[in-house]
């Protein structure tokens, strides 16, 4: 055992003691009988020898003998390794070596660059001689490798003779040491190209998508590879790219996004985030490994500025702001006047204000302050200052608008970054005209009484609301306006409304009666139900000509209610009244029944109601009139109702049993009936007349 660990420490690098060593480790393994057991074979060619020596078997009892099988384990293990080689699989290739194996690194760089300047290699091992130990074998043959060079596709042939030692690790073998000629690398291998990354985009781009590319002879023959894109803000990427030609041209493509400066970049969604002006760098790892130089990183830069974003402008002028309102507002001052100006640019978020430009059309033009409202690029004026007079003298520049007559306004900002990188931009809105001030009133009112409640008093003093809005008499401010109040019956009456302020004038009441009078009385007269309404002539309209306004104001009623009547009618018992009647008059059966009306507007003594019997079969009917008692004021009822039956009609063509109409009694001819009962308020809400009816089902 100690001459097998000498074996798998010889250093590569020394060949001529490695090659000592190895003679050695082989003379080892062929002359120390107590190395293999009577199973062991020692393989040279195809000759098998069998050891005899039967005290060094059993000196070396513990060891694990060599069978004729482990050189068909060995065989198919190395075509494993070889296989490994030729897919380019360096994982399977490196789990096949020996960790401790001398040049270990070396092995596996070779295998690496082999794997990307190589296409479709194919190895082949010829003249093998074996020789197999219990725990160490050893390899000895020729080889050829034949592939194509990855960057020009030329063939290659590398041929050569290679000496390899594998240790056992269990029931697998690995690769220990290596010496002469190494199969797993080229023989003429191209010199380390220096690999080339870029950027490449539009000029003044902004958010397009940009191309990266990689131009490295080294990754010849690669299908793709990664990159990363990275910006200044955070944001980081991973782009494959892949391959132009067989040379080493790679290409790839990814999205751009432009972002607020208050964004945060999300790295790995596929996106470049660009937040202001960008530093975006692509690099990628160089892989090529040669003895004085190590793997580094290439990186390209790309700077995108921010281009900005157009700002949005808009401007309104407060509905009611006209130039006859300013004019009696200002009175030869400067007052605040209702023009919203409104800005949004996400470019300018954060600044406390920004300066736009009002101008009108009459010559004026004045720097506004907008201030900004949150932080991410709103700013916002609700007044202007404005002085206005048919007197007043237009001076640019002195921080107040002058208006000297009705006229148009509009704004503009210059948007430093307005969307192209490097250039301005004007943006302007219009904010409308501001009229001459003259506008139609406004005329509201509300009022409401019933008959029954005003003719109680002579007259009488209702709440009312009656207002007007015309913003012209602010030039006058009269005290007091007059208007016109009427009814549908002909009366017109002067009703004066008192300033409430400018402009505003109100009145909170109304003398009316219901009683007849003249017109112009002060008293509006309402001897019967009537429409009130109200008119207000309108001098200073934007026509120029008068305009007479109304409006409807409510209605005096009667003041009546509307009375109500229940009825009830239990079913009667089986035979109670009888079916079949003589030609005499049958005898009456009272039974229990409810008929009440309830009229508060009645005094009489009795109130009489229509009642309908219907046998539901036959579809015969029994009309009666009731008459109710009052039992209170304002109700009449009765408890009892008197039946009979139907009576017998001799006809000439039949004997048929009818009801009686009109006699007082209730005619029920058997089976399902229903009797409805209907009354006529003759004093309803309103005035004129109004029928209530109930109904009930009974059966006999």
């Amino acid at each position: 055992m100690n001459d097998q660990n000498q074996l798998l420490s010889v250093s590569p690098h020394k060949t001529k003691i490695f090659w000592t060593s190895v003679a050695i480790a082989v003379s080892i393994l062929f002359s120390t009988q107590s190395l293999f057991s009577e199973a062991q074979v020692n393989v040279v060619g195809s000759k098998e020898e069998r050891p005899t020596d039967a005290k060094a078997l059993s000196a070396r009892g513990s060891e694990k003998p060599a069978t004729p099988a482990d050189r068909a384990l060995l065989e198919i293990q190395l075509q494993a390794l070889i296989d490994a080689y030729e897919r380019g699989d360096v994982g399977f290739f490196q789990a096949k070596i020996d960790p401790s194996m001398p040049g270990y690194s070396r092995v596996l760089d070779s295998m690496r660059r082999d794997a990307t300047a190589q296409t479709r290699p194919r190895l082949l091992f010829t003249d093998q001689t074996w020789s197999i130990g219990p725990n160490v074998a050893m390899l000895q043959a020729r080889f050829q490798k034949r592939y194509f060079d990855a960057r020009n596709l030329n063939p290659e042939l590398v041929e050569g003779r290679v000496v390899m030692l594998l240790s056992r690790d269990g029931d697998l073998w690995r690769v220990s040491a290596v010496t002469g000629d190494n199969p797993f690398e080229s023989k003429a291998l191209a010199p380390c190209s220096n690999g080339l990354i870029r950027l490449v985009s539009p000029p003044n781009a902004n958010a397009e998508p940009f191309f990266v590319e990689v131009d490295d002879a080294d990754l010849a023959g690669v299908p793709s590879i990664q990159v990363d894109i990275l910006t200044d803000r955070g944001d980081r990427e991973f782009l494959t790219l892949a391959a132009l030609n067989p040379a080493g041209l790679f290409r790839g493509q990814i999205n751009v996004r432009r972002l607020t400066q208050q964004s945060v970049a999300v790295p790995g969604n596929n996106a470049v985030e660009l937040i202001g002006d960008a530093v975006v760098t692509a690099r990628y790892a160089d892989q090529c490994i040669a003895v004085a130089r190590t793997q580094q990183v290439v990186t390209a830069t790309d700077l995108r500025r921010d281009p900005g974003v157009l700002g949005q402008l808009a401007c309104r002028i407060g509905g009611n702001t006209t130039f006859v309102g300013l004019a009696v507002s200002s009175a030869g001052a400067a007052t605040n006047a209702p023009i919203t100006i409104e800005l949004n640019d996400p470019d300018l978020a954060g600044l406390p204000s920004v300066n736009a430009i009002l101008r009108t059309a009459s010559g004026d033009s004045e720097v506004i302050t907008l201030g900004a409202v949150g932080n991410l690029g709103r700013f916002l004026a609700i007044s202007v200052p404005v002085r206005a007079g048919s007197s007043v003298q237009t001076a640019a520049n002195n921080g107040v608008i002058e208006l000297s007559g009705p006229t148009a306004l509009s704004v503009e900002y210059n948007d430093a970054r307005g969307g192209v990188v490097g250039q301005s931009a004007r943006v302007g809105a219009e904010c409308g005209a501001i009229a001459s001030g003259f506008q139609t009133a406004q005329l509201s009112c509300a009022v409401g009484a019933t008959l029954s409640d005003l003719g109680q008093f002579p007259s009488r003093s209702v709440p009312a609301q009656f207002s007007l809005v015309d913003p012209d008499l602010a030039l006058t401010n009269p005290p007091s306006v007059d208007v016109t109040l009427s009814n549908s019956l002909g009366d017109r009456e002067t009703l004066r409304l008192t300033a409430q302020g400018s402009g505003r004038y109100a009145a909170s009441s109304v003398t009316m009666s219901a009683f007849s009078g003249g017109v112009g009385d002060g008293v509006l007269n309402f001897p019967s139900p009537g429409t009130i309404s109200i008119a207000y002539t309108d001098s200073t309209t934007a026509g120029g000509s008068p305009q007479i306004l109304t409006q409807s104001c409510g209605q005096v009623t009667q003041g009546f209610t509307l009375a109500t009547l229940n009825v009830n009618f239990p079913n009667i018992s089986a035979n109670s009244v009888p079916r079949v009647m003589g030609i005499a008059a049958p005898t009456q059966v009272s039974l229990p029944c409810t008929i009440t009306v309830t009229d508060p507007d009645l005094t009489s003594p009795s109130v009489s109601v229509q009642l309908t019997a219907t046998q539901l079969q036959t579809g015969l009917t029994d009309s009666e009139t009731i008459n109710l008692p009052r039992v209170s004021n304002g109700v009449y009822s009765i408890s009892q109702c008197s039946y009979d039956g139907y009576f017998l009609v001799v006809g000439s063509a039949a004997t048929t049993l009818r009801p009686i109409p009109a006699n007082n009694v209730i005619n029920l001819g058997g089976g399902a009936h229903t009797i409805s009962v209907r009354y006529t308020d003759t004093t309803a809400p309103g005035g004129g007349s109004q029928l209530v009816s109930a109904s009930a089902n009974v059966s006999n």
